[in-house]
């Protein structure tokens, strides 16, 4: 895997930090500017909230699990331990629990609750998305480990906006299902993006 050198990265990585805390520290206060955004977004989808729609996504959403997107994520590791990009695979696997341990910590430590409007049963807490984070590490993982491999340049710029319109989707299941608001979504994204800025300055180092 290339990666660029970029002396910005620990600054962007501490960005996305700074607002994954912000944001936690305003769900943690019930701060309203969390509260009606969420409520804004979870209105924009009732007009599309029926049983069949449900059903829909109810399907689409499970292939966004944290163990689905746990075990696509191993197989990419695997894939580069097959390739012999040693320090690749082991620099995944190492990204994936050290990211998955961040994911859970956070989510007990904050214990948010998750809507009571729920259309499907499911327990646990609700910030951040386990369904998003897990869904935007494995994206991260096949866009800088195996799209860079096609040789087509159309194709590899298809599948990284498909890898992550996915994204976009496993977020929008969670909060259409009100099994999470949309600030647990966006907490996710953000948690993703600071680990993956925090990840490539380890590969740098050990890389080089």
């Amino acid at each position: 895997m290339f990666v660029p050198q970029n002396k910005y990265r620990p600054f962007i990585a501490s960005i996305y930090l700074v607002l994954f805390l912000i944001l936690l520290i305003l769900v943690k206060t019930n701060s309203t500017i969390v509260t009606s955004f969420d409520k804004f977004v979870q209105n924009l989808l009732l007009p599309i909230t029926n049983p069949t729609n449900t059903r829909i996504v109810e399907k689409i959403t499970y292939l966004g699990g944290p163990r689905i997107a746990a075990i696509l994520s191993i197989i990419v590791s695997l894939y580069m331990f097959i390739r012999h990009n040693f320090k690749a695979g082991i620099w995944s696997a190492s990204t994936l629990v050290i990211g998955n341990l961040i994911n859970v910590l956070a989510k007990n430590l904050i214990q948010r609750p998750r809507p009571s409007d729920k259309l499907v049963a499911i327990g646990g807490y609700s910030f951040p998305s386990g369904h998003t984070f897990g869904t935007a590490l494995f994206i991260f993982f096949v866009v800088f480990l195996i799209v860079p491999q096609i040789k087509n340049i159309t194709l590899r710029r298809i599948l990284t906006f498909l890898g992550f319109l996915w994204i976009l989707i496993i977020a929008l299941t969670r909060v259409y299902l009100h099994v999470h608001y949309p600030t647990d979504t966006i907490a996710s994204v953000l948690l993703v993006l600071f680990l993956w800025e925090s990840s490539l300055i380890i590969w740098r180092r050990i890389s080089d």
